[in-house]
């Protein structure tokens, strides 16, 4: 990848939702569907189709600044294609720290569509996460908003500032894009190690779809918006919005979750131990609660589940298990249904993943055994980097991921959760050993070129 100066020749870019509702196109809805289409196989596919059918419908509202999907492509492209000017290539890795989902949005569908690699940056991350994140993707270049550009010490655009956005507004979307396919990396998604270190988990394309299309149909469609109380840059946040975009819905941004009536009857995507927090401050047969609660993360906190139907018996929780990466699940549960389960039942695997309970020598364990569990499969990250290990990343895919927990099957093929465990190597690999030591986030090694497309 090139390396520009951004500061010097474009330092800012379109102002995202500074006041008024943004719109795209004519500003309102096609006269007549376009006829169908094949389905999307990208992630920037996904928003483009929704685009279409609905420019003039609102994509995010994040303090109280509306960004319709017609806005959000428009402007979006015209981003992709100065990037492109600039030198950013297929497979590169670009950071994404913004302080507003509406921001976030452009970014990543910015990224997406030349191909590149986006690594989200959650918003509150302090010096040490920051460091940390671009050292292990080897970004050179960071999408950012105003508050954030002094936190870099690499080139950076800015995506709040006007002054940007009347120089990238005369450009011409470029005819090469969207460059992206269904197999290459869109998202490079962030954990912190137990020893203090920083683990990536690379998500392609297809993974991503498909872990959506999955939540929306076990969840439905949240016609009144999906709301997140998470900040941008996080991996519920993504969850959330892509939920919303999957469903030709809205991305709620931050409200305080005690105001309840700013989200009533809407669906909201919660971590654990937020939902327990959330639950903790309201009172029984609370009426102004959402539609539709979903947990992504992992275990439930002990007692959640009966907190949950005592205080909000009419809303519906769904929990999705998701240990490693926060936002691509391995097992799925609706608490609310008629055998719905307790606080430590995690469901049953989600569509295209395999879970796995094993033993310390890494040999599957039948029902009931109690031991290690792991999943692999085509609708989780195809990878891990930790800290910067050299070894190519294609000859990872497939591989088991470690949850960390231990668990048990039960008689009716549900997943139980009985504890925390340390990580350990993959069973089964014929890897090296090095290379399994960066799988389970073991000792770190040194950076390496982000895959690209073959």
């Amino acid at each position: 990848m090139c390396t520009p100066t951004w500061g010097a020749r474009v330092s800012a870019v379109t102002v995202i939702g500074t006041g008024g509702r943004e719109t795209g196109g004519d500003g309102g809805r096609p006269a007549s569907r376009p006829r169908a289409a094949a389905e999307p196989a990208t992630v920037d596919g996904l928003f483009a189709h929704a685009a279409a059918r609905r420019p003039g419908e609102v994509a995010v509202v994040d303090g109280g600044r509306p960004l319709t999907y017609g806005a959000a492509q428009q402007n979006a492209s015209r981003l992709a294609s100065v990037m492109l000017r600039y030198g950013v290539q297929l497979g590169d890795p670009v950071l994404v720290h913004t302080a507003d989902h509406a921001q976030s949005l452009v970014a990543q569908l910015a990224v997406l569509a030349l191909g590149g690699v986006c690594v989200p940056v959650p918003d509150p991350a302090g010096e040490r996460e920051r460091a940390r994140i671009a050292e292990m993707s080897g970004a050179t270049l960071v999408l950012c908003s105003g508050v954030h550009r002094e936190r870099w010490p690499l080139d950076a655009m800015v995506l709040d500032d006007a002054r940007t956005w009347a120089r990238i507004a005369p450009v011409r979307v470029d005819g090469s894009l969207p460059r992206s396919g269904p197999d290459d990396v869109a998202y490079l998604l962030t954990e912190r190690a137990d020893d203090g270190g920083c683990v990536g988990h690379l998500v392609d394309h297809r993974a991503w779809l498909l872990a959506t299309g999955a939540r929306l149909r076990r969840a439905g469609r949240p016609g009144r918006g999906v709301w997140t109380g998470q900040r941008p840059g996080g991996a519920r946040g993504l969850a959330a919005l892509w939920w919303a975009v999957s469903a030709g819905s809205r991305l709620n941004g931050p409200v305080a979750p005690a105001t309840g009536r700013d989200h009533a009857g809407a669906a909201a995507v919660y971590g654990p131990e937020e939902y327990a927090e959330f639950l903790a401050g309201s009172r029984h047969g609370a009426p102004a609660g959402p539609g539709t609660a979903l947990v992504i993360g992992g275990a439930l906190p002990a007692g959640l589940v009966e907190r949950h139907r005592d205080v909000l018996p009419y809303t519906r929780l769904l929990a999705e298990f998701s240990p490693r990466d926060g936002a691509m699940p391995w097992t799925a549960v609706d608490c609310t249904s008629a055998g719905g389960s307790g606080g430590s039942g995690a469901g049953s695997a989600v569509p295209r993943v395999r879970v796995t309970v094993r033993d310390e020598e890494g040999r599957p364990l039948p029902a009931g055994g109690t031991g290690q569990i792991w999943a692999a499969g085509t609708a989780l990250p195809f990878d891990r980097l930790c800290d910067g290990c050299r070894e190519p990343a294609v000859g990872h895919r497939g591989s088991l991921t470690y949850s960390g927990y231990l668990g048990r099957w039960d008689g009716d093929g549900t997943l139980e959760i009985t504890g925390r465990a340390a990580p350990r190597t993959p069973p089964g690999s014929a890897r090296t050993t090095p290379a399994l030591a960066c799988a389970a986030h073991g000792p770190a090694h040194r950076p390496h070129p982000m895959p690209t497309r073959a």
